[in-house]
């Protein structure tokens, strides 16, 4: 992504004017700056914003500082005071305010900044440039969202089906084992059967023995014959 920070603290030349401690400090700091100092030359700036918390250049040149050192709370709080003032700075700021947002991972508010730039300045090639690149990546996002969404869901739909099939190919199983008996499970159903009917056979046989008819006689004659 590309960034401003060099150029734009060149400009830092003093055209607002200051007492001659903050001009000599910010000097300082624009020393520590291009020498990449970043620690001490966000120190100096902080000192001259202790005295002048308004010094547009002392917010701007902290807010460089503190990106170069990945602390992008501190850069965009100072690139945000930048942008109050509506001077020189304004749009320089915000389109570095939207460089720092990127970095810290939150992009609308990074989409916001760049625009609010390009209102500033149309013909800012960079900004333009910055937010196509992070509008791009955004719906490259978004589609990769919806396509992940809809493979999730096919995945579910599948996963479904194939825990309904399984559960068919179950019931199936099952029936085929109730219906297909082993030679034991059968003999042994026939063991039972036959002990069944030979119980209800006993349970005639005593139901016939209490009953005073001639078919009671009949059946013993029958019983006790031998053929001779």
């Amino acid at each position: 992504m590309i960034m401003k920070y060099g150029l734009l603290l060149s400009l830092l030349c003093f055209t607002l004017p200051v007492v001659a401690g903050e001009s000599g400090d910010l000097r300082t700091g624009s020393k520590l700056y291009a020498q990449k100092k970043y620690g001490q030359a966000l120190a100096k700036y902080n000192e001259v914003l202790q005295n002048s918390p308004n010094n547009e250049q002392a917010s701007f040149g902290a807010g460089a500082s503190a990106y170069y050192l990945k602390d992008y709370k501190t850069a965009a709080q100072s690139f945000e005071q930048v942008t109050k003032h509506n001077g020189l700075r304004t749009q320089d700021a915000l389109f570095n305010l939207g460089n720092t947002y990127y970095r810290a991972g939150q992009k609308d508010q990074a989409i916001q900044a760049y625009r609010q730039a390009i209102l500033k300045h149309p013909q800012d090639k960079e900004a333009i440039h910055n937010l196509q690149l992070l509008l791009q990546e955004q719906n490259n996002s978004n589609n990769q969202n919806n396509q992940n969404n809809k493979n999730s869901q096919q995945s579910s739909s599948n996963q479904q089906q194939d825990n309904q099939d399984n559960q068919a190919g179950n019931n199936n199983e099952k029936d085929e084992q109730q219906s297909q008996k082993t030679p034991e499970q059968n003999d042994s159903s026939n063991k039972q059967a036959e002990k069944e009917m030979a119980n209800r056979v006993m349970q005639m046989a005593r139901e016939n023995e209490q009953k005073p008819t001639g078919k009671q006689n009949e059946l013993q004659a029958i019983e006790v014959e031998e053929d001779w």
